[in-house]
């Protein structure tokens, strides 16, 4: 397959467009617009024209940095996308992160043992969500 990933070029209507793909609520154009100017990275994912694909990582750019919005269309699922966007992601992790950092994420449901293999675990007792701690 001819996948094309770019990296910090997520518009509104893609992350709408994906996002329509799930259960999750549809968000203001505005609203989106301003966090996805927020965002430290983002990965987009194409199939040819064919957006398929996305993941952002937000925080405070020091100590602590959020995966958020790891998409992939229903269609495209199980083709090993969503590991080509943890491997740009964690590359920019690894690059801008400076001693320690707390990376999190809020795993969907079945998607923990996906993040489980790339070194993240669950919070312990009932905190919500995954984590891994980057040390260097």
């Amino acid at each position: 397959m001819d996948y094309r990933i770019t990296t910090n070029t997520l518009t509104v209507a893609e992350y709408q467009s994906l996002r329509g793909t799930t259960s999750w609520e549809q968000l203001p154009d505005d609203q989106v617009a301003e966090a996805l100017k927020n965002d430290l990275f983002s990965v987009s994912v194409y199939l040819g024209t064919d957006f398929i694909g996305m993941g952002r990582v937000i925080g405070d750019g020091t100590l602590y940095f959020y995966i958020q919005d790891m998409i992939v269309h229903p269609d495209h699922q199980g083709k090993y996308i969503g590991k080509f966007m943890m491997e740009a992601i964690e590359e920019f992790l690894n690059d801008n992160a400076k001693g320690y950092a707390f990376i999190g994420l809020m795993a969907a449901k079945g998607t923990s043992d996906f993040y489980r293999k790339l070194g993240y675990r669950p919070r312990p007792g009932n905190a919500p969500g995954m984590y891994r701690i980057l040390s260097k």
